[in-house]
């Protein structure tokens, strides 16, 4: 008998309805055919309804794709309704996501996915290094070749131009083992020189030696997005993006608010300060949101997905699919584009609500740090606990960090607050974040 997810798998592929994008029988000709196969197939259920072409390399993905460590049967349920983009790396358990990418392909017609796969590139590393640990990528995904190795968030213009990595890619593609090579980017990084995702993405663009680039941008982290997207336009470079909904942060924070006051849990004085000014953002932003009929989570997201998708710059958003329904929810997002009355409702939470969202890749306020607080680091596992899901993932990389941690910062001045431009109380964020990633 098949066990729940199984079941919960089989229903969602009958449901889906998809033939031939789902069998993975296509070929890089075929893309076309599988898009009006895709469109023609009946109403019901979720299935890709759009391919872009990625940049330079000449490949037709999904404008939906997947990102980020995935259980095997729900990637085979993302490749069932055509997603054929799949985001891996060397670092996501430690080779278990490659491992489980290895074990989907096993059934698939290779030539109609394009995977790409990440490497944390350091100085010390040497060409050698890099060729003995992209072959274990290799080994781990079980092809025998990759469509694209990138730099795992590269946090400097140095990194890109790596000798040793670019040695190592010489020889991976002589011999037919990488294709194509990428740049992801999610901001300045706490053990290196900072700088912004905008001047690392478009210096790699500059560089000329990239295929790829994986970033983030929504609709209110904006700028440094569309700097860097019209970058890799001007290069004809593919762009894949994440962390394209930021309303997350918002609900998170209401709710540990609310079931505070609700479980009447003492505040610690050093904390008190820091809750009061958050609750007065939160407040003030819930307030807009009930006047602005905002008040609804999942019609933000999807116009989040839409807002992203309507950017003929962007050519898939890659997407941390948690559960089948997820892939519903996303997957039916395929082909749209952002209506005028979903970008009003944008436009009115990004005035209303900006304030509450810290905002990824910027690392503005971080020099301003007396103590080397890496906030721009710590915010994004905070991300990853609070709308991922992968609590255990945050809690061991904060608690990895070498660095001064959110707890310094209950009897700090605010230095972060102060250098924000977007008045977000970064101080209380942290504070917040500390208590979340350490469970204290």
């Amino acid at each position: 008998m098949p066990n729940q997810a199984e079941s919960d798998r089989r229903r969602f592929i009958r449901n889906a309805g998809l033939g031939l994008v789902g069998a993975g029988v296509l070929s890089h000709g075929a893309w076309s055919s599988a898009q009006e196969a895709a469109e023609a197939e009946a109403p019901d259920g979720a299935r890709i309804k759009e391919f872009r072409t990625l940049g330079r390399t000449g490949f037709k993905v999904s404008d939906i794709s997947t990102g980020g460590p995935l259980e095997a049967g729900l990637l085979r349920a993302l490749l069932d309704v055509g997603v054929n983009y799949i985001d891996t790396a060397e670092s996501y358990g430690r080779g278990a996501s490659e491992k489980v990418v290895g074990e989907v392909l096993k059934d698939r017609d290779r030539k109609s996915l394009f995977i790409s796969s990440k490497l944390v590139v350091k100085e010390t590393d040497t060409r050698d290094t890099i060729l003995d640990r992209s072959r274990q990528c290799l080994e781990r995904l079980g092809t025998e070749y990759l469509d694209c190795m990138m730099i795992h968030s590269a946090p400097t213009i140095a990194i890109v131009k790596h000798e040793g990595f670019h040695e190592a890619m010489r020889q991976l593609k002589t011999d037919g083992k990488v294709r194509y090579l990428g740049i992801s980017n999610h901001g300045s990084q706490w053990e290196e020189q900072a700088e912004t995702m905008e001047q690392v993405i478009c210096g790699a663009a500059a560089d000329g030696r990239f295929d790829v680039m994986l970033l983030v941008y929504n609709f209110i982290q904006q700028e440094q997005g569309r700097n860097a997207l019209a970058a890799c336009r001007e290069h004809n470079i593919g762009t894949t993006l994440m962390k394209t909904n930021p309303v997350g942060g918002y609900m998170g924070l209401k709710q540990m608010i609310e079931q505070r006051e609700k479980e009447g849990q003492e505040i610690p004085d050093q904390y008190r300060h820091i809750l009061s000014k958050l609750k007065a953002v939160a407040d003030q932003a819930d307030d807009f949101i009930q006047k602005n009929d905002l008040n609804n989570p999942a019609e933000i997201r999807d116009a989040a997905i839409r807002f992203v998708l309507s950017n003929r710059d962007v050519h898939t958003v890659c997407v941390s699919f948690r559960n089948f329904d997820d892939v519903d929810t996303y997957v039916k997002l395929s082909g749209t584009a952002l209506s005028a009355p979903e970008a009003k409702k944008l436009s009115a939470y990004r005035q209303g609500c900006g304030a509450i969202y810290c905002r990824h890749a910027c690392g503005i306020c971080e020099a301003n740090c007396p103590r080397g607080v890496p906030v721009n680091t710590i915010m994004r596992y905070n991300h990853y606990f609070e709308a991922q899901g992968r609590e255990k993932y945050a809690m061991a990389k904060y608690a990895a960090l070498p660095t001064a941690k959110g707890n310094v910062c209950q009897d700090c001045a605010g230095h972060c607050e102060s250098a924000c431009p977007y008045g977000v109380p970064v101080q209380g964020l942290l504070a917040l974040a500390h208590h979340r990633l350490t469970l204290v």
